[in-house]
């Protein structure tokens, strides 16, 4: 007799119908999912960890709120991510209209995920100190970058979503996608260069 092992967990899209069905636990087994991955992208999309954290739990708040309007024969991880998208779009929107400083934040309170992708191992304090320019340099033209533009190379960048996803998660054709982008790598690249000059 074999032994089986542990019971595989269910896919995002099981939970979520446990979720509709009233299952409790299986809703905050699909927010444990998103928890990193999903706040790291609202991060890079507005440029600060508070909003963030506000941010995740209005998308999970609308997920739950909207859980029936989800067709579990369709893809969970577009979906979160086409509410998290337009949560952010109407954040910036509303940024841009009533600027705020804040003077609690850190200055560049963007994290060191980008220094921790292109950091060497072991570096010593001058490559450090390169690197965390470069990663500095990166946020920037990330965050420079169109909200339309930024929402697809974040996607595919460091989701690493696929095309295909990013599409349906943001409602265009997958040619839009390639070409925004396309435009995106161009505008960082070229940020980076002139920055470096």
């Amino acid at each position: 007799m074999e032994e089986s092992g542990p019971p595989a967990e269910p896919a995002d899209e099981g939970l979520m119908a446990m979720a509709q069905r009233g299952d409790g636990p299986a809703f905050e087994r699909l927010v444990k999912r998103y928890e990193h991955r999903l706040f790291n992208y609202i991060r890079r999309m507005v440029g600060s960890s508070a909003d963030a954290e506000d941010l995740f739990q209005e998308t999970f708040l609308r997920v739950y709120r909207h859980r029936n309007r989800f067709r579990t024969s369709a893809r969970f991880r577009p979906w979160v991510y086409r509410i998290a998208t337009n949560l952010c779009r109407d954040h910036l929107r509303y940024r841009r209209r009533r600027p705020a400083l804040s003077l609690n934040a850190p200055a560049g309170d963007a994290g060191t995920a980008l220094a921790d992708t292109v950091a060497a191992p072991n570096p010593g304090p001058e490559e450090y100190a390169r690197e965390r320019e470069l990663a500095a340099h990166i946020e920037a033209a990330i965050g420079r970058l169109s909200l339309k533009h930024r929402s697809v190379f974040v996607m595919a960048r460091y989701e690493g979503m696929a095309y295909g996803d990013i599409a349906r998660a943001l409602r265009i054709p997958v040619g839009t996608v390639k070409s925004r982008m396309n435009h995106a790598v161009a505008q960082v690249l070229d940020d980076i260069g002139e920055t470096k000059t």
